[in-house]
């Protein structure tokens, strides 16, 4: 006699998966690990909004007699509608520029950011009309395990044209140290859209969008144009030579471009190299935060700390990948003659858009491998009349001398 078994298999039952909301936003707002993201971040919402400006201000006001630290982010895009304020800026996962093949976000985790905050107030004017939202202490609620409180109306149009403003106050625990001009013009210039390769390959939509400027320490706003800063060609090593003598190599320039370049093994994958080998005193010419050696109270930093080659998505360096050329030049620092990217839009990146982790692995080793032929490629063109040249010019000079 056969006994029934309650744990017999029987039919399936469906299994919901279940998400721990608070826990993933707070994951999310603390993935960002530099403050200044949340400049990348605006710079980003409002180029994908169609803006043709955003003005980014940093100021200390007084609230319930506490010092506060306010930002202030202006932009003349599309604006929001009530259900995207709702649903995107406030959720979690959802953008609405997932689907468009020339949008920067995409995973509906960039406004997060403002959330490390005590409170982020929000007007908004779309087509459909204005729409005001506003949120107190989702920084202290979501360290609580609790959901931040978001609220929303419909108000009164209040701009004659669409756009959105948001202010954050009490933005990263009111610590400012960060927030001077120097400082975030060269992280915007380096690390957001606005900094972007793309002019170099011919790429124009983004050109007239410019960021208005104001920190702490500046009075007035600055405009701050488009485009990653590169230097003009200066590689006629006689006449360096001829004009500067025993410092010629360090004024020389040469600009290596490689456009839609495809992977063999992944005929899919297509990416743009820009390389451009630079002296130091070129560096120095138009990166004013180049110094002798690291000054953190400024914000300066030696050329070893930001020179060589560097990944990019959307043209906006991601991740700086000076293993990748590995026997470039000679000694250990030759890295640093370079100022270069290569972007590729099949990488794939972290939810905080810090690192290129995500991507396929097979990918980056033909990437790689793809980028030293390159490499080895400018380093024989430096041999045959290039700066290494003009180095062996120079050496001779001081011998004689």
């Amino acid at each position: 006699m056969t006994l029934a078994n309650d744990n017999a298999p029987n039919t399936w039952e469906a299994v919901t998966p279940k998400v721990n909301s608070e826990a993933e936003f707070f994951e999310i707002v603390h993935d960002f690990g530099n403050p200044l993201e949340l400049v990348r971040e605006a710079i980003s919402n409002a180029v994908d909004a169609h803006a043709t400006c955003v003005r980014i201000s940093f100021g200390v006001e007084t609230i319930d007699g506490n010092k506060r630290l306010v930002v202030t982010l202006v932009d003349d895009g599309d604006g929001m509608t009530q259900e995207v304020l709702s649903r995107d800026f406030w959720g979690l996962g959802y953008s609405q520029f997932r689907d468009r093949s020339d949008a920067i976000g995409e995973k509906g985790h960039g406004t997060k950011i403002y959330l490390r905050s005590e409170s982020v107030i929000v007007r908004t004017q779309c087509a459909k009309g204005a729409y005001e939202s506003e949120c107190d202490r989702p920084l202290s609620d979501l360290t609580a395990n609790k959901l931040h409180k978001p609220r929303i109306r419909q108000i009164e149009r209040f701009m004659d044209h669409t756009g959105t403003e948001i202010k954050i106050v009490g933005y990263n625990d009111n610590e400012r140290s960060k927030f001077i001009q120097d400082v975030v013009r060269d992280y915007i210039l380096w690390f957001t859209k606005v900094g972007s390769i793309e002019h170099v390959f011919g790429v124009t939509k983004h050109n007239s969008f410019k960021v208005r400027l104001k920190c702490l320490d500046q009075e007035e706003f600055q405009d701050i144009g488009f485009g990653h800063p590169f230097p003009k060609d200066n590689s006629d090593i006689d006449k360096l030579f001829s004009e500067k003598g025993a410092s010629a190599a360090d004024f020389y320039v040469r600009r290596y471009i490689w456009k839609a370049e495809r992977l063999s093994k992944h005929p899919e994958v297509t990416f743009d190299v820009v390389i451009s080998v630079e002296g130091d005193q070129v560096k120095r010419s138009y990166n004013p935060l180049v110094g002798e050696r690291r000054r953190l109270d400024t914000g300066r930093y030696r050329v070893s700390d930001r020179y060589g080659l560097w990944l990019c998505k959307d043209y906006i360096p991601i991740n700086r990948v000076n293993e990748w050329i590995s026997g470039f030049g000679s000694g250990s620092n030759a890295f640093v003659l370079l100022h270069g990217f290569v972007n590729c839009q099949s990488l794939k990146l972290t939810a905080n858009r810090g690192d290129i982790a995500n991507t396929d692995p097979l990918i980056l080793d033909e990437l790689r491998s793809k980028v030293k032929e390159f490499i080895d490629r400018i380093d024989r063109d430096l041999t045959d009349k290039g700066i290494y040249t003009l180095r062996e010019w120079q050496e001779e000079n001081r011998t004689l001398q």
